[in-house]
């Protein structure tokens, strides 16, 4: 505790994580309509308890003012990305932050940095981590976000530049109307793919327990050179993946096989926001942004050998032309970068514009001391 009443502690005991993670309810408490976190899934990952902890080093903080809890990050060291390409990068995920916090806060990511400097990390990336962070909006302040993705305030970007961190990547959020001219489109998008002898078909009927295996394999092959992604096991994606089986997800999420194996797959969820984000009685979310009637596409990967061939749009308008018939009127195609001009072109093919803009971060520690401006 310095004389100004500002403190930053590393969190551990179950008071202390439940605290940590029950944070956002603080930050979003005036918001018409948010993603809450599951906070007993979120005091796993941080208890150890979770498959993916054995690749991981993690140490979350806190930062009080005046004895309040302000704001809270975990630094982490991701020793299968690191392994995977061959770098030394930390990662800072689980930040919120309150309003007017700028000392606090900096102070506490100077503490997350100095931890991770010490574990022999040269730079730091905040915004973007296979399962465990997403990027920061940049737009669309006070409206629900995409399923998944962030909905943060305005104020978290100068947190983050006045300590020193600069923007890393871009990445967007699209959204397809399901309207007549569009799924117009889609059959023969899936009978082209067809042309080229892949079959395709939803989880459900290839059989969903098969399926998730199949997405875990392909997507580690399709996204192996895909900027901050890193490989994932079927032991850890078995228990996210299959507590959904008895969802729309089985219906929605597709798969490509040609000779009876999987060459392309397709996650992609319902509207989860009637069922799973925090709506103020009285509020009606747009339809485009949710509300019961926005699914999402959350990642396409098809193998290298069978690109070019349409096999991703088919997997894309076969989960569509589903989502209009269980009366879904948009749906959204996400997470894409804004550098990656073929995912870009196959959203586009679809039907769909940009809809949301977000950001990634990053800090190299070579580039002088974290700046904290007071």
């Amino acid at each position: 505790m310095n004389n100004d009443g500002i403190s930053v502690t590393e969190v551990a005991g179950r008071e202390a994580l439940t605290e940590f993670a029950a944070l956002p309810f603080q930050i979003y408490a005036s918001y018409p309509a948010w993603w809450p976190p599951d906070i007993d899934n979120e005091i796993d990952l941080l208890a150890g308890r979770s498959p993916i902890c054995a690749y991981l080093d993690m140490q979350p903080f806190a930062v009080r003012n005046q004895g309040r809890l302000v704001a809270r990050v975990t630094a982490i060291v991701n020793h299968r990305y690191n392994d995977h390409w061959h770098e030394r990068m930390g990662q800072l995920i689980h930040f919120e932050a309150l309003p007017e916090q700028d000392v606090a806060v900096g102070r506490m990511l100077e503490c997350a940095m100095r931890w991770l400097r010490q574990a022999g990390m040269d730079s730091v990336r905040s915004g973007f981590a296979a399962f465990l962070d997403y990027p920061y909006a940049i737009d669309n302040y006070g409206k629900l976000s995409s399923f998944l993705l962030r909905g943060n305030p305005d104020y978290y970007h100068c947190y983050f530049k006045n300590s020193g961190f600069r923007t890393e990547k871009g990445m967007l959020d699209f959204t397809v109307p399901l309207q007549r001219e569009t799924l117009m489109r889609y059959p023969g998008m899936v009978e082209a793919a067809q042309r080229h002898g892949a079959v395709v078909q939803s989880w459900q009927d290839f059989g969903y327990a098969d399926a998730v295996d199949a997405w875990t394999d392909v997507i580690n092959a399709a996204f192996a050179q895909h900027w901050g992604w890193n490989p994932i096991t079927r032991e850890e994606v078995r228990p996210m993946l299959m507590a959904l089986a008895q969802t729309e997800v089985a219906e929605l999420s597709t798969i490509a096989t040609v000779g009876g194996q999987p060459v392309g797959v397709m996650f992609a969820v319902p509207d989860f926001s009637p069922r799973l984000a925090q709506i103020r009685p009285g509020t009606k979310v747009a339809a485009e942004r949710g509300g019961g009637s926005r699914g999402a596409l959350v990642n396409i990967g098809v193998l290298a050998p069978w690109r070019g061939k349409g096999i991703n749009l088919a997997l894309a308008a076969h989960s569509f032309l589903r989502m209009a018939q269980l009366r879904i009127k948009y749906a959204g195609y996400t997470l894409v970068l804004d550098d990656n001009w073929a995912s870009r072109r196959t959203a586009v093919k679809l039907g769909g514009t940009v809809s949301g803009n977000f950001v990634v971060y990053r800090h190299d520690f070579g580039q002088g001391r974290i700046k904290v401006e007071v």
